[in-house]
């Protein structure tokens, strides 16, 4: 799909196939019915957004409260990409995870689309010695996974012992510290 042609976000199919994935891996009561999505996905191709909100629908509604069910999806999915896929040899250890993941490398590989569209993923600051990073987000996508995806690959390289996520001052910034 060519997001210029016809101006609509889209994401990539690893990432949905990833999603649905960790949904299996974890057990979690919805998995059954994202096998579904993974049937017809090319993990090569890019597919509407639309799709993707769908399939976080199915997990969303299947909970009273799915916040630790995100995050724990969004950690399950960056420990699949290290260990299972090309992180090992994208990211060397946690903070390079962050800026990968913030930069053009992570982000912007898997979602196409105008800003206005998927948004922006980026690191505004980070403190190397306090341990301490701020991401900005506007993406569409669910603020608890997005702070799994961050945990999960910020810890996966083995090299950080702790990674903690506050989203409660403002639901664009994802307040980070890491030891």
């Amino acid at each position: 799909m060519d997001t210029k042609e016809n101006n609509e976000a889209s994401v990539l199919g690893a990432l949905i196939h990833g999603y649905a994935q960790a949904c299996l891996n974890l057990n979690i009561v919805a998995g059954r019915k994202v096998t579904d999505f993974m049937a017809n996905i090319e993990v090569n191709q890019f597919y509407p957004l639309s799709q993707w909100a769908d399939l976080e629908r199915i997990v969303v509604q299947s909970y009273q409260n799915s916040d630790p069910i995100m995050l724990r999806v969004g950690i399950e999915m960056m420990n699949a990409w290290y260990h299972y896929g090309p992180g090992k040899e994208l990211i060397k250890n946690g903070v390079d995870f962050l800026h990968f993941q913030t930069g053009s490398g992570g982000y912007d590989s898997v979602v196409k689309g105008t800003d206005d569209l998927i948004g922006k993923f980026e690191l505004k600051n980070i403190n190397l010695e306090e341990g301490l990073a701020t991401v900005y987000s506007t993406t569409p996508f669910n603020r608890k996974m997005e702070c799994g995806v961050l945990i999960g690959g910020m810890l996966s390289p083995g090299d950080l012992d702790y990674v903690d996520i506050v989203n409660e001052s403002d639901p664009d910034h994802l307040e980070i510290e890491f030891h």
